[in-house]
């Protein structure tokens, strides 16, 4: 049994939308609100903390530090620019009041930090819209007819 030979054809820009809008829906719900959570923090006063080494733009490095005497580990939120740090050396991170859990370097609550995170979906989104424009003017350009005159 075939389906026609069109089928396949209108069938294949909704799979090549979902094949770049999921990507593109998991670097915003990531970006977003890991930009959102060190806006947040912009205004806390800065701790003293011990850095504990991971994958940091992963959101699998953290810190450990003192919070009315006691010992406090926190995770670092998704794309922290931990470069330079080693295992068990101080750095100074910014932690909300009354959420000791939720923290974020010092360094990484700036404006610059927060618009370098937040381009990665924009500069994700303006490739895909780019992708997309290329693919329609392409498509909708007149092919010339193979049928000899």
């Amino acid at each position: 049994m075939t389906t026609g030979p069109g089928r396949f054809r209108r069938v294949r820009p909704a799979l090549a939308a979902v094949a770049v809008l999921a990507p593109l829906a998991l670097l915003y719900a990531v970006c977003v609100p890991a930009a959102w959570q060190r806006t947040g923090l912009r205004g806390a006063e800065p701790v003293a903390a011990t850095f504990h080494d991971g994958a940091c733009l992963l959101g699998r490095c953290s810190v450990t530090y003192s919070v009315a005497g006691e010992r406090v580990t926190a995770g670092l939120p998704v794309g922290t620019r931990a470069w330079g740090h080693a295992e068990g050396e101080p750095v100074s991170v910014r932690a909300a009041p009354g959420e000791p859990e939720r923290v974020a370097l010092a360094d990484d609550t700036g404006r610059g930090a927060v618009a370098a995170l937040l381009a990665v979906p924009v500069g994700a989104s303006l490739l895909a819209l780019l992708a997309a424009a290329v693919r329609v003017l392409r498509d909708g350009r007149p092919e010339e007819s193979v049928r000899g005159a």
